[in-house]
Formats: C-alpha cells, structure tokens, sequence
C-alpha cells in the first residue's frame, strides 16, 4: 500500500489545502541548498510497463502517442476501479474529485471566451477524442476478452477525470519517449520559472527519484518546481493556470501572402505611385519564401510572436523577412543574402525597403489584434466585474457583455489579455524599429515597393490570421 512511508519525506515537510480543491507543500524548517526532501522508491511511481495486464497494454496502445496523458489515464483507472487492492489505494484517494481550469471541461460560454484559435481548435479537437474513444472503444468492453476493467463500464466521464489528473499532474522523468508517470506527494508542488526545488534521479536508485533542494528554503515557504519553460497554451490546457507576462508564450500566426497583403492594407503601404502596395508574388519571391520553408510542399508556415525567453526578440525572424522579400521592388534588393541574413530583425537591407516591411509586419499585427472580438483594455475592464459593449457580428450597433459569471470565464479571458499584451509589446518594437532604421543615415535608399494595381484588393486571411496549435 502506497502510504506516506514508501513516498518517504524527510521531515520538515507538510501539505495545506489551496482553496481549490489542490494542495500546496510547504517546508516546516529551514533546509539549505542540496538537501533531500522526498524519496520516491521506482515502485511508487503511478505509471505501466511490460508486467502489466496485457489487456490494458493493448488498450493504451490504441492511443495516439500524442495523447501521452490519455495513456496514462488508463492506468490510473484501472489502479481506482482496483480500489484497496491497488497499492496506491490511499494516493488515488486524494486525488481531487474535480479540476477546475481545465479548458475540455469549461462551459460554452468559457469556451467561447478563449477567441484565440490555435487553443479553441485544440479544445475540440481533444473533446472529439474523448468521446469517440469512450463511445467507440470503451463502451465496448465491458464483458469482452479485451475488457482491463472487470466488466465496469468506463465512461467519458471517468475518462475526463483520469485525464485531468494526469495532464495536471504527471512527470516526464524517463524521457519523452517513456511512459509519463504520476509522483506521489511530489506532484504536490506548485509551477515558478524560479523554482526552489527540483526532481533528480538518485544514484543507483533503481529508478527512484529525489525531491531536493535548489536554494536555502526557510520555514513555511511553498515548495516550487519549474514544469518546465512552457507556453500558456500548455500550461492553460493541461494545468488549468496561466503565467502573467510568459517570457515563453507567444502568439501563433499562420504565413500567407495574403495576410501580409491584409497587413499592408492596415498600415497603408503604398508604391511608388502612391496606390495600395499589391503584393501578388511573383517568381523570384516564391523562390526566396521557399528558401525561408513558407512556401512549397513540405513549408512550415507556422510563425510565433514572442516565446524564446527572457529577452529574446518577440518579432519571429522569417515574418520580416517575408515582408522584406514582398515589399522588394527587384530581386537584387534581396537575392543572394541568405536566409539567416534575411531573417536578422535588427539587420536591414536598405531604408525603404526596411520602413515598408515594417509597416507590413505592424499591419499583421494589428490585423491580428482586431481579430479578437474585444480590446485589451475591454478585457481588463471584464476583469474588474465591469459590463462592456462590443460591436455587433457585421458591425451594426453594439450589445453588451455582462461581468464574468465564473472563474472559467475569467482563465479564459486572462489567457487570451496576455496574448494581446504580447501583441501589443510587438507592435512596439516595431515602432521602435521603424524608428531607427528612418534616423539610420548609414542606410542606403531603395525604392522598397512592388509596382501596384490600382483599386486592387486582397483575399481575406485564413483561419483569422493565427496558426493551428500543434501538440
């Protein structure tokens, strides 16, 4: 039986309840950098292997390797339909009945509220999942050769819980390519980029683990691990929390020339001529997006904004390099520079080129922006139990958004104000960029623009502008 002795704790340590439903661990003295404060034994690890029943095996195989935590789920069902017969008995105990946060399981109405693509068609595409697996594989076990459970009909929503467990709570401690497990008590401790403590393998352990400490910790501090340097989006849809200002989030944005041209639209970049800048491609372009992989049969057209860290550039490389090589006049403006010179933020090719390129790049920012249905300062205002007015779909007139009913609603509204600060954090940076490169006097003039159609027209972007989440 799995109980407090095999998950050993050095002393010192206590749990405390959070308030919603999870627990908190905390030191009860002092304890310096270095120091042990759990050890996990390999057989207090909730997770599968070769010696378990092939039935289950079988059944988690039929999972997409993707779904790692769904696997796992299977597991933790069998252990809780095992009930006092499964050794971690006391450990599926208290686990939380429910867990709030977790996008799959929100309302329609919280899940409207999210506005942001690449999560929304995550949230489907999980749900889809869940209930064709429990409809059409699940619920055809019970009394079959194949059935793990005992004849206990599994439903969807035992297999949501399962998930839910997992997804907040599992370690890759193997490696990717391993089975994730689930920690006793060491799976207490809470999420920080600066954590106080950390799990490591021990020496000659037979697969044991060690909770230990990184820094001193002094008496009643929460002890805090890194899940590791993660996107909102991961930490939202598996965890059920958000981090305020993410250095590792970012806003996904799907290439197309037509958003450039969308972009170009917004910032008014004009030609030579002064007309809208059309930015049909021609060969010579196709062939440097294809150098960049934006183009062509095995193109990557996925580009973020933000999430390399602290500090790093929030512009992604390639989406100004595309709008360099678009806003090109002739081919001698860009060819032959390279890719990783094209892709230099801080490194322009000429005056002109540079401010409409940027102009563009601002554009698809903003376009993006406008594409969410309220403004970051609307949402703050939700935030603080304020009512706002929004336009309505095909904008005539207004209707008004009553304060947030709930605290799904506000994760979701929270989750999508941060990928609007992190938009809005670009569109600074390219005004400062903007800024220099039109005081540069170093750089040399190009004319920077594309001949024009006049009265030309852009096809709409596709799918609002943002990328599809990949997991």
């Amino acid at each position: 039986m799995l109980q407090d002795s095999a998950a050993r704790r050095q002393r010192g340590l206590q749990a405390a309840d959070n308030m919603r439903s999870q627990y908190l661990l905390n030191t009860r003295r002092d304890v310096q950098q270095g120091h042990r404060l759990i050890t996990l034994p390999n057989a207090a690890h909730l997770t599968y292997g070769a010696n378990d029943d092939p039935r289950l095996l079988a059944l988690i195989e039929k999972v997409p390797s993707e779904l790692w935590g769904a696997k796992l789920a299977l597991q933790l069902i069998a252990q809780r339909l095992q009930g006092g017969e499964s050794q971690f008995a006391s450990y599926v105990a208290e686990l939380p009945k429910g867990f709030p946060g977790i996008p799959v399981f929100f309302p329609r109405t919280a899940l409207d509220m999210i506005d942001y693509p690449p999560c929304s068609q995550q949230v489907k595409k999980r749900c889809k999942w869940l209930y064709e697996f429990s409809t059409e594989v699940l619920a055809r076990l019970p009394g079959s050769p194949e059935d793990p459970f005992g004849g206990v009909a599994v439903d969807i929503n035992a297999l949501g819980w399962a998930m839910a467990a997992v997804s907040s709570r599992a370690f890759r401690t193997r490696g990717p390519t391993q089975p994730a497990a689930m920690l006793p008590l060491i799976d207490m401790a809470n999420h920080t980029f600066s954590p106080n403590a950390e799990v490591l393998p021990l020496e000659g352990g037979g697969g044991a683990v060690g909770l230990f400490a990184r820094r001193a910790i002094t008496e009643g501090e929460p002890l805090l691990l890194s899940y590791g340097q993660l996107s909102n989006d991961f930490l939202f849809m598996d965890y059920g929390f958000i981090v305020e200002d993410n250095p590792y989030d970012s806003v996904q944005l799907r290439f197309d020339v037509n958003l450039l041209q969308a972009g170009a639209l917004v910032a008014n970049v004009s030609d030579a001529l002064g007309a809208p800048l059309d930015l049909a491609p021609r060969t010579w372009q196709l062939q440097l997006l294809a150098e960049l992989g934006l183009v062509g049969p095995a193109a990557n057209t996925e580009l973020n904004i933000g999430g390399g860290g602290p500090g790093a550039e929030l512009l992604d490389g390639r989406l100004l390099a595309a709008a360099r090589i678009m806003v090109a006049r002739a081919d001698g403006e860009v060819s032959g520079r390279g890719v990783e010179r094209l892709c230099a933020v801080d490194r322009p090719l000429g005056r002109d080129n540079e401010l409409a390129a940027l102009r563009t790049v601002g554009g698809v920012l903003a376009f993006a922006l406008s594409n969410f249905a309220t403004t970051l300062d609307q949402d703050k205002t939700l935030l603080a139990g304020q009512p706002v007015a929004v336009p309505q779909a095909g904008g005539v007139g207004e209707r008004e958004l009553p304060p947030l009913a709930s605290e799904d609603e506000a994760l979701a509204v929270r989750f999508r104000l941060e990928k609007k600060k992190i938009l809005s954090r670009a569109l600074q940076r390219v005004g400062a960029l903007s800024q220099a490169a039109a005081g540069n006097s170093e750089l040399r003039q190009t004319a920077g623009s594309a001949a024009a159609k006049k009265g030309s027209k852009p096809a709409p972007a596709t799918g609002k502008g943002f990328g599809s989440k990949k997991r």
